[in-house]
């Protein structure tokens, strides 16, 4: 607050003259009332605003407690529900494939009967060179080792296949030699009939493994 500096009497507001003696107010005194008016109105605006600060804080605060007291509150009473673990489903064990049986059959084909009795009826007509010796030597050689074999899965094995390629070397030079000459008789069809009996026991003499 400005005073007078003649008598001291505080000035009120912005007066030009003292209420106490007339002096006139100087400019100094004034711009001394102005700056203190401006400093209340300062502190009068910051203690306000403190106050509603604090007010908006304490009521924040409180809302907080509230929310979180009524959260509580439900959580104790409505308690989440508690999921069921359903039991594990048992799978059925795997099936496992049959295994599949192969039956092993030995014996012999059809053309190892074929194969007896063209030869028979060879060494029965009497045509007794000394090839045809040696086709019907290598034919009881193939026929032994066949029969002793019979029981096995494949009785025709490399020794009686050898003999059999042997002897088809033999049939067809004989075959070969009837033709040049064009001596066609019933014995050519018989060494006809051997060959391919022979060509035949080669990829079908042992029974199919089923």
């Amino acid at each position: 607050m400005a005073y007078c500096t003649n008598c001291g009497q505080p000035l009120l507001g912005q007066a030009k003259f003292c209420a106490g003696c007339g002096t006139k107010v100087l400019a100094e005194q004034i711009r001394t009332y102005a700056s203190g008016y401006k400093e209340k109105m300062h502190k009068g605006v910051e203690q306000q605003l403190k106050s509603s600060l604090r007010s908006y804080a304490n009521s924040t605060i409180q809302k907080k407690i509230s929310q979180m007291a009524e959260k509580g509150i439900s959580a104790i009473l409505d308690p989440p529900p508690i999921e069921k673990k359903s039991a594990p489903v048992s799978q059925p064990p795997p099936v496992s494939e049959p295994a599949i049986e192969y039956e092993v059959q030995g014996g012999v084909t059809i053309w190892t009967w074929l194969y007896l009795i063209v030869n028979v009826i060879i060494a029965v007509r009497g045509y007794l060179s000394n090839e045809v010796i040696g086709i019907l030597l290598c034919s009881i050689i193939v026929l032994l080792l066949v029969f002793i074999r019979r029981k096995k899965a494949k009785p025709y094995y490399w020794l009686s296949k050898l003999l059999i390629v042997v002897q088809m070397v033999v049939v067809a030079s004989i075959l070969y030699r009837h033709v040049m000459s064009q001596h066609f008789t019933f014995t050519s069809l018989l060494f006809a009939a051997l060959l391919y009996i022979d060509f035949s026991l080669l990829f079908k003499g042992n029974k199919q493994i089923k």
